[in-house]
């Protein structure tokens, strides 16, 4: 068993992706690029998993398969993960749709390598694409929790959907991200509400002005 090298849609800066917990994601977002691998199976801890080698000096994105902070992951499997991660002299991003949950574990040591960054798509809630996850402005107001605790903030807009400029704005400004990742939808099966490639420039441009914007490479035809 070896460590999953970054590929395909990932992040630029991850080198490596890590999922201990597998299974089907509890919020059920209708875009999720997992549910194209068909029916997946209950949320589990893998055991297997903790006894992989992490490794030195990578960036690694951890729970890219499924969402670490569900309501249903029990605390003791995050805790498991949180312990084996902070073994190893690493980067690590954890990406949560709750990023209300990640407060529970704000004093474990590994935070202090870590980046912690939610999803905000929109600043409209879209409940029959956005399933069972907290409204954007929640989970925006998590990360000010976060932010405000010294914790490294980054924000990723992707699939990036038909947005209120100001509105959106003023979200990810909440969270005072140090980076904001900007993706496009990937799923060509799955059809959202796109913003035009003008409302994208523009957004960029405001977000420019007080943190550093990442635009993935399936966004690039917008800029």
């Amino acid at each position: 068993m070896s460590l999953m090298k970054s590929k395909g849609n990932m992040y630029s800066f991850v080198t490596h992706t890590w999922n201990a917990i597998k299974g089907e994601c509890s919020h059920d977002c209708r875009y999720c690029y997992m549910k194209k691998f068909g029916n997946l199976l209950p949320i589990r801890l893998d055991p297997k998993e903790l006894k992989m080698n992490l490794g030195k000096d990578n960036f690694i994105f951890v729970g890219s398969g499924t969402d670490l902070w569900a309501v249903d992951v029990p605390s003791d499997w995050i805790t498991r993960v949180l312990d084996h991660c902070d073994r190893f002299d690493n980067r690590y991003l954890f990406q949560s749709k709750n990023p209300e949950r990640l407060l529970e574990f704000k004093d474990h040591p590994v935070m202090e390598k870590s980046i912690v960054c939610t999803t905000i798509e929109t600043d409209t809630f879209y409940p029959d694409i956005m399933g069972n996850t907290p409204s954007p402005r929640g989970r925006a107001r998590a990360m000010q929790k976060l932010a405000k605790l010294g914790m490294r903030t980054y924000v990723t807009c992707e699939p990036l959907m038909r947005f209120d400029l100001t509105g959106l704005v003023e979200l990810i400004r909440m969270c005072s991200p140090v980076q904001v990742n900007i993706g496009r939808n990937s799923r060509k099966d799955i059809t959202l509400p796109e913003p035009t490639g003008n409302e994208v420039r523009a957004l960029i441009a405001e977000l420019g002005k007080f943190t550093t914007v990442e635009v993935k490479a399936n966004a690039k035809c917008w800029v």
